[in-house]
């Protein structure tokens, strides 16, 4: 079975609207059920049009109406039409309003947070996703359609005028999660509830790559608060998500290579002036069965040490600082995949650097 979700709008409303010759708010539920029965699919809604295209009876069909009147009107009638042509169907109201201070706050991130939730839980069951983004706003279009490049989840869309929907498939790409894995806690803290602007700076002093950070963040709203902005929201999500599946796979192999040759021959050198104990944490991660090869990389002006960042080729970053000066370690394992590679770091580096980082 495939899930469609389908962003639904007005175009109900607006084309009765064009046949009958009366105000929207003045038409019947009467009037729109009659005008569906008697209307072709492809002329009646952009829903119809789009859905006889792309789904099958079979399918499950996800209707995200906005709260309105005309938005709730609008998928009730929609339902119920599919529903009487026995089709799997459901709705979901979306806190999207007229107003754009709300719609731009909230409702895009509530839109971002349900696409994902209702994402994830089909993929739990082993459903197949397509978002159908025809109908609704096209700041809906914008944000369903970056939800399914970063979750890997094919859109369609179809213009009024076209006979047959476009495609927006899965974009062979990983997107670059790297800042959120190394401000991790930053993120987690801000993602919990809402924070005042006053205690979100003072995060934020601390943070070496504070402008990058707060791209990911919405100026603070009329109370002084800040949150997460919905592009922010997506990625945080799919890291997450992506966590929680590293805790489901498998460890990768163990390396064959000695302990004493895991640690690289420059970090062994005392020419480059590490940090303190950069070579005894490096052979402390030696000591991991997975880890490959530890190499040193470029030097940065923080005195904070942090795991960060992986690799689809199982590298795992690390920062390592004395309080003087801090230098990136390059850890190579037998891991493959991003998944795999965050079970890596999250549950056997992560453990040994904490420890670590503790007792030095």
């Amino acid at each position: 079975m495939t899930v469609i979700l389908t962003t639904t709008g007005t175009s109900l409303l607006t084309n009765a609207r064009n046949l009958l010759g009366k105000p929207p708010a003045t038409i019947t539920k009467e009037e729109l059920v009659q005008y569906m029965a008697t209307t072709p699919p492809s002329e009646a809604t952009a829903e119809t049009n789009s859905l006889f295209k792309i789904a099958q009876p079979s399918d499950e069909i996800v209707f995200l109406y906005t709260t309105t009147p005309e938005g709730q009107k609008c998928a009730e009638i929609l339902e119920t039409y599919f529903k009487n042509r026995n089709w799997s169907v459901r709705s979901l109201q979306l806190p999207i309003e007229y107003d754009e201070v709300k719609f731009e706050r909230k409702g895009l991130r509530e839109l971002v947070d349900i696409l994902i939730e209702e994402i994830i839980n089909a993929q739990r069951q082993g459903k197949q996703v397509i978002i159908n983004a025809t109908g609704g706003f096209k700041a809906e279009i914008a944000y369903t359609t970056m939800v399914g490049m970063i979750f890997q989840v094919p859109v369609k869309y179809i213009y009024q005028q076209f006979k047959q929907p476009i495609a927006f498939p899965v974009l062979p790409i990983t997107w670059d999660t790297d800042l959120m894995l190394t401000y991790e806690h930053f993120f987690e803290w801000i993602d919990s509830q809402p924070h005042h602007y006053s205690t979100v700076e003072k995060r934020l002093n601390n943070i070496a790559d504070r402008d990058k950070v707060s791209a990911f963040l919405l100026p603070p709203d009329t109370e002084g608060y800040i949150y997460l902005s919905p592009a922010g929201d997506i990625l945080w999500q799919r890291v997450r998500q992506q966590r929680s599946c590293a805790e489901q796979v498998a460890d990768p192999e163990s390396s064959d290579n000695p302990e004493f040759d895991k640690v690289s021959h420059s970090l062994r050198s005392v020419k480059h002036h590490y940090p303190k104990y950069t070579l005894e944490l490096a052979e402390k991660i030696a000591t991991i069965a997975v880890v490959e090869e530890i190499t040193g990389g470029f030097f940065e002006n923080t005195t904070y040490s942090r795991l960060k960042g992986v690799s689809e080729d199982g590298v795992v970053r690390l920062l390592w600082a004395d309080g003087e000066k801090a230098t990136n370690l390059n850890i190579r394992t037998t891991a493959r995949g991003i998944i795999q590679t965050l079970r890596v770091r999250d549950l056997m580096i992560r453990p040994v650097f904490e420890d670590f980082c503790k007792r030095k």
